[in-house]
């Protein structure tokens, strides 16, 4: 965060996250989400003190993700990340991120922006579409300025990366490697990803962080620990990643236990609060 101690720290997607949350599928088939289920989720995030630098000294925040949309509208997710993290000389410094973006069921379309303060002073305002268009992605910029440019159809949206990973553990698969476009750092990022998906959990476990899924109703759902690697460029095993995000993932999109590493300094979100109700996916609405 700090010029000269700290690393920047990267946009999150939910979307993860979830982030966000993300095997190329090259031509892509129609990625029909009708298990995801539209929610509200707050985080609150603390420094993980055991996998920190001694140059960052304390960070805090709070994170608020939702979904929302149908199998006939399509899928919208607001993001907002605040965090505070503060170096070994006590240096604070707040950073607030808001996204919002918008993507079709069948991966076709996907609209983004994005909004970020530092310190109250606006350091990005950046909206774009991608569009898929038989053998490439067209991405088409419209602030901060006016841009257009290809890249390969092989990369999926972000509801699309997180159908991925959630399709490959119920067959039960526990590694796959995608291409991510989620319109990051003005629309110019592209990463390629690693999930590393753990054992199948259908019950209570051990990690701590499991009282309001249960008051939601969905602590029975079936779930996996997630890692995901963000990579810069193609992996060949032997560059390490930007970042990694860890979560626990539910069959219906839903994430907690959640963990960001920057490298320099790690958060963990611990999920507070959730509101749900299932995505509207009636055929008969669709005309």
């Amino acid at each position: 965060m700090f010029e000269g101690s700290v690393a920047a720290m990267p946009r999150c997607r939910a979307g993860v996250l979830l982030l966000a949350l993300a095997a190329v599928l090259s031509p892509l088939p129609a990625l029909a989400l009708p298990a995801m289920v539209a929610h509200r989720a707050v985080y609150d995030l603390v420094l993980d003190m055991d996998n920190s630098s001694d140059k960052v000294s304390d960070a805090e925040g709070r994170m608020v993700y939702e979904f929302a949309g149908s199998a006939c509208e399509g899928y919208t997710t607001k993001l907002r990340f605040v965090t505070r993290v503060s170096d070994e000389d006590g240096n604070a410094r707040l950073t607030d991120v808001a996204t919002t973006t918008f993507e079709d069921v069948l991966g076709k379309t996907f609209n983004f922006s994005t909004k970020s303060f530092v310190d109250g002073t606006i350091s990005e305002d950046s909206t774009g579409t991608a569009e898929r268009i038989k053998d490439k992605v067209e991405v088409k910029m419209a602030k901060p300025k006016a841009r257009r440019f290809e890249i390969t159809r092989n990369f999926q949206f972000p509801n699309q990366h997180l159908q991925t990973i959630i399709d490959a553990a119920l067959r039960g698969e526990h590694f796959m490697q995608i291409d991510l476009f989620d319109g990051s750092d003005k629309g110019e990022k592209v990463y390629a990803t690693s999930a590393v998906i753990g054992k199948l959990n259908s019950g209570a476990d051990d990690f701590g962080d499991e009282a309001v899924a249960k008051s939601a109703g969905i602590d029975k759902a079936r779930h996996w620990p997630v890692t995901i690697s963000y990579f810069d460029g193609p992996v060949d095993g032997e560059q390490s990643p930007t970042y990694e995000l860890s979560f626990i993932l539910y069959e219906n999109g839903i994430t907690r236990r959640m963990r960001f590493d920057y490298g320099d300094f790690a958060l963990t979100g611990k999920l507070v609060k959730l509101d749900l109700e299932p995505v509207k996916v009636s055929a008969k609405n669709c005309r």
